[in-house]
């Protein structure tokens, strides 16, 4: 009884985490989700530190299937950084007896943009209405698929997010120049219609499925779907 409780409770467990960098580590950003998603750190520096740009854009293809997250820092010139963070379906059988978390781990990639490359990716944010209107009230389901995307820029907070199928997620003008930037080497998971979503299939109480909802400027809620 307890331990259904706790599954019960653990979306809330996570909204309460602050999340302070570290999405690299399994248990960081499983308990710290709905604060790195937010942007909850880039709110806390915005409008303090002169200067101060950065985004996180992340796409959610099937939380159980494919996560990517995507850090653009502004740097000095042509030294602007992009990490880019891609999170597959664990292998056990690769488990590596040094890292016994091996298998949860992210294959993470870093690179150094010039002036134009980050300018290219800022301008297609905004070609997507980034720097617009959140789209208030846009659920987010972990059993869909979708990006979301949070940043800073000269002191002012933008948040905003999309999900398929409207729009369609591979046509955004910032998917393909970030894709070309990642050096991580894994596929973007497609869209697809979503097998959970077919109306035979049931929950069941160890279901861990989630749900967010978009506010003004930035998530407002999570909880689960059943």
């Amino acid at each position: 009884m307890r331990l259904k409780s706790l599954l019960v409770c653990l979306p809330l467990l996570l909204a309460a985490c602050a999340y302070r960098g570290g999405g690299d580590e399994p248990g960081v950003r499983k308990f710290t989700l709905f604060s790195m998603l937010n942007g909850d750190d880039i709110r806390g520096k915005c409008g303090t530190a002169p200067g101060y740009e950065r985004y996180r854009l992340v796409y959610n293809g099937l939380y159980e299937e494919q996560f990517r997250v995507y850090e653009l820092v502004r740097g000095p010139k042509d030294g602007h950084v992009l990490k880019s963070s891609v999170t597959n379906p664990a292998n056990v059988a690769e488990i590596d007896l040094k890292d016994l978390l091996s298998p949860w781990r992210p294959v993470t990639s870093e690179r150094y943009l010039k002036d134009g490359d980050f300018q290219a990716l800022t301008s297609a944010l905004g070609q997507t209405g980034f720097f617009g209107t959140a789209p208030k009230g846009l659920t987010l389901p972990s059993d869909s698929f979708w990006w979301l995307a949070v940043g800073c820029k000269e002191g002012q907070m933008f948040f905003h997010a999309w999900k398929h199928p409207s729009p369609d997620l591979t046509t955004l003008a910032f998917v393909k120049p970030l894709l070309a930037q990642d050096g991580t080497g894994q596929r973007l998971n497609p869209p697809r219609h979503p097998i959970s979503h077919m109306p035979h299939m049931k929950s069941s109480d160890d279901d861990k499925r989630f749900e967010m909802k978009v506010g003004e400027d930035g998530l407002i809620g999570v909880s689960r779907l059943f």
